[in-house]
């Protein structure tokens, strides 16, 4: 309901943003936040405290439920890679790269369009190295 109604807010205060691809690529924003938000609400509240303790017998169950942990752990940095998106769409800086700020190919944001790092930076940020065209070190 809240997602919907800062949907509604957001469409009305600058329409044309929403038009043509900014609009398409709302929507298409808007339904992979919807279908990740329901994979999380599908598997329900999961809370560490209700972890039993380890014995034997329970260790299958115990990993299961690591493997479901990290899972939800997945899904909720999924959601907020979207919402970052959205955000990134509402300020006009949607498609550009985050770290040295150039134009992020369109085949990655077509293949993934909560993207925001190009492929140089990402490939840097998987090997722990710096960027340096982002003039922060």
């Amino acid at each position: 309901m809240q997602n919907a109604l800062f949907s509604l807010s957001a469409q009305t205060s600058d329409s044309t943003l929403f038009m043509g691809s900014g609009g398409e690529i709302w929507n298409w924003l808007q339904n992979l936040k919807e279908e990740v938000s329901y994979d999380l609400l599908s598997k329900g509240y999961l809370c560490q405290d209700e972890t039993p303790g380890l014995r034997e017998s329970e260790e299958s169950k115990t990993t299961s439920w690591d493997i479901e942990w990290r899972h939800r752990a997945q899904l909720e940095a999924r959601l907020r890679d979207i919402v970052s998106a959205q955000d990134r769409l509402l300020d006009g800086t949607y498609g550009k790269c985050v770290e040295c700020g150039e134009q992020i190919p369109d085949g990655r944001l077509r293949t993934d369009p909560a993207a925001d790092l190009c492929l140089r930076c990402q490939e840097l940020v998987e090997t722990d190295e710096p960027c340096k065209s982002s003039g922060l070190f």
